[in-house]
């Protein structure tokens, strides 16, 4: 167990020349008629870097609300040369900002490609 965390620390806070990343996160998002899922799934797509490899629907616990697991390949070359911390927390910072979006939350330890 230790090793997996000292590798996963390595990981985080490694120099800029580790390839490619993926990681999962949780999105809940406002299910409104004039911006769905869809319009949010979009944006996301649309930030540099940044690709949905896959959504995984949840059920709605409460009315007006969706909930998501979505799978993030992140392309290192777009972003820039910037710990893989630094660049979750811009995307995150970033999709928190989308209209609809409630919350986006990181789910578990991100993985080399």
């Amino acid at each position: 167990m230790k090793t997996i965390m000292e590798n996963f620390k390595g990981f985080i806070n490694e120099s800029p020349e580790l390839p490619d990343f993926k990681f999962e996160a949780m999105l809940k998002n406002l299910s409104r008629k004039d911006r769905g899922k869809q319009d949010i799934l979009n944006d996301i797509r649309a930030l540099p870097g940044v690709t949905v490899v896959y959504v995984i629907e949840a059920d709605k616990p409460r009315s007006g609300e969706d909930y998501s697991l979505l799978s993030i390949k992140v392309d290192r070359y777009v972003l820039g040369n910037y710990s893989v911390k630094s660049i979750i927390n811009n995307i995150t910072t970033k999709v928190k900002r989308i209209d609809g979006t409630l919350s986006f939350s990181v789910k578990g330890i991100p993985e080399q490609i």
